[in-house]
């Protein structure tokens, strides 16, 4: 994916009460650094998983001119390697003759700013097709083992999102998502909780049924506990000062 980033959006590090003694901290970050997919790949430790959406297209159809009659798949729902993708509340009818079907887009099919998601024709990504409400369920193969998720989206114009996770201690957060503001962006964004994620729904909330959103390189991963990072670099301290005596 050829991508050129030059602002960081926004970020924010949320804390959120639970009902047990310990709080659930919730880390989001929306960014244009170039460098923010493979900065969150590098902090994940042990099993991922990836959806990048190429192997769901081959099913090219094209019924007319324009983008909303030309796409590489079509369906209600997608059934990924990060969970499953569903189409809940259609938006425009106008010129969209299945609109209540999530797409699958190439560069070749184009969809209305979300071209930069791809770097060539056969690079495809997942499209809301201006769907008001789509939900991304969370899914094998790491379901309750991840901690961590990141996915690249463009063209969030007016699109926000409102984020269900229920943690280990059985609890629920919900969070909502700003919405990027320039018409075309693309962005990744990364979420991060300090407890591992049992199951949950991600929302995609679009305010206006006249604009809409792709996603692309979806990763759902680990990364560290606080703890554990804490116990390593007193384990190297150790070792350090165990050679200078040594040496002594």
């Amino acid at each position: 994916m050829k991508l050129t980033f030059k602002t960081l959006l926004a970020s924010s590090a949320l804390v959120f009460a639970s009902a047990s003694s310990q709080a659930a901290l919730l880390s989001i970050n929306f960014s244009t650094d170039a460098n923010a997919e493979a900065n969150f790949l590098s902090s994940l430790a042990g099993t991922k998983a990836t959806e990048t959406f190429n192997s769901l297209g081959g099913a090219y159809e094209s019924i007319g001119s324009g983008d909303q009659n030309k796409w590489e798949n079509r369906n209600s729902v997608f059934n990924t390697a990060v969970g499953t993708f569903k189409l809940i509340t259609p938006g425009q009818t106008a010129g969209n003759p299945h609109n209540d079907q999530l797409m699958i887009e190439s560069s070749k099919t184009g969809e209305f700013g979300r071209q930069s998601l791809a770097s060539n024709n056969k690079d495809f990504w997942l499209d809301s097709n201006d769907a008001e409400l789509v939900t991304w369920t969370f899914g094998a193969p790491l379901t309750g083992s991840f901690n961590a998720f990141g996915f690249y989206i463009s063209d969030a114009t007016d699109q926000g999102a409102t984020l269900t996770l229920k943690f280990t201690d059985g609890t629920s957060t919900q969070v909502t998502i700003p919405a990027f503001s320039s018409n075309g962006n693309v962005g990744y964004v990364t979420i991060k909780s300090d407890e591992n994620i049992l199951g949950g729904v991600l929302e995609f909330i679009n305010s206006n049924n006249h604009d809409g959103w792709g996603i692309d390189d979806v990763t759902v991963g680990t990364v560290p506990e606080p703890s554990t990072l804490l116990l390593m670099g007193l384990g190297l301290l150790g070792l350090g000062a165990a050679r200078r005596r040594n040496a002594a």
